[in-house]
């Protein structure tokens, strides 16, 4: 009887001793796995992020990292704003005076976390012509504008999808209109700076593309001159004036960059 408890307690203890073993095992085989899931998960944002370096990806799925992050060393091509060049003055006598719209199309590159460059081009051309009777054309005025852009962004803080951004910034633009008989010019020059948000698209799968908002302060000089025939009328401006202008809803018309990287 006695030799039988013995033997029955030597095969408890070694059920026991394998459960535990067994156990430890398993818990050693999960931790596995979930380092593989989590190895393989990294070769996918590695593999989904074409261009970004190392460094930058490795960054962006830090703790406390972000998709402007993921973004830093890559070129940026989009949308910068609208702006437009006024050519004529008032009093010039021709329809060919006013506003003429030259939308901003441009680059962006971050060459650090903090510092990035933007680089831009609006240009138009436009003319007309109307026909009162058969054979009988009248050319419109033709009328043209191009604006040079260029700002300084500085990411301020950046968490997820989001960056808060201060971003100083100049415009120059020149601007022409012309009939058979009158010709219109005019010139602006604005520095300023604005603040604002870049919100990547990174919540939905696609960190690569963002939309910035943004409203600011801008020191702007304005001339334009009409030449009717040799006289000659002119005007200038100084002003300083914020980027939303009359109505806050000019943030959307105007204020707003879409860009995306590459």
């Amino acid at each position: 009887m006695k030799n039988a408890k013995q033997r029955t307690a030597a095969v408890s203890a070694g059920l026991i001793g394998f459960l535990v073993a067994a156990t430890g095992y398993a818990q050693e085989a999960e931790t596995t796995a979930e380092a593989n899931a989590e190895a393989n998960a990294d070769a996918r944002v590695g593999l989904g992020l074409p261009g970004a370096t190392p460094a930058a990806t490795a960054a962006a799925r830090a703790p406390g990292g972000s998709d402007h992050d993921a973004v830093v060393g890559r070129l940026a091509v989009g949308y910068l704003g609208r702006s437009s060049v006024t050519v004529g003055a008032a009093g010039g006598g021709d329809t060919g005076q006013g506003a003429v719209a030259a939308p901003v199309i441009g680059i962006r590159y971050w060459l650090n976390r903090d510092l990035g460059l933007d680089l831009g081009l609006g240009f138009a051309y436009e003319s007309s012509s109307s026909e009162t009777d058969p054979g009988a054309e009248t050319d419109g005025p033709s009328r043209w504008a191009m604006i040079l852009h260029g700002g300084v962004p500085l990411a301020l803080a950046s968490s997820g999808h989001f960056v808060f951004e201060v971003v100083p910034e100049a415009n120059i633009g020149f601007g022409g209109a012309s009939t058979d008989a009158v010709d219109h010019s005019g010139f602006l020059l604005d520095l300023g700076a604005r603040a604002g948000a870049e919100i990547h698209f990174g919540f939905v799968g696609l960190p690569e593309l963002s939309l910035q908002g943004s409203v600011g302060v801008l020191f702007g000089l304005a001339s334009a001159s009409t030449d009717a025939g040799g006289l000659e009328t002119s005007r200038s401006s100084v002003g300083f004036r914020t980027t939303v202008y009359d109505s806050p809803w000019n943030i959307f018309s105007s204020n707003v960059a879409a860009l995306y990287y590459f």
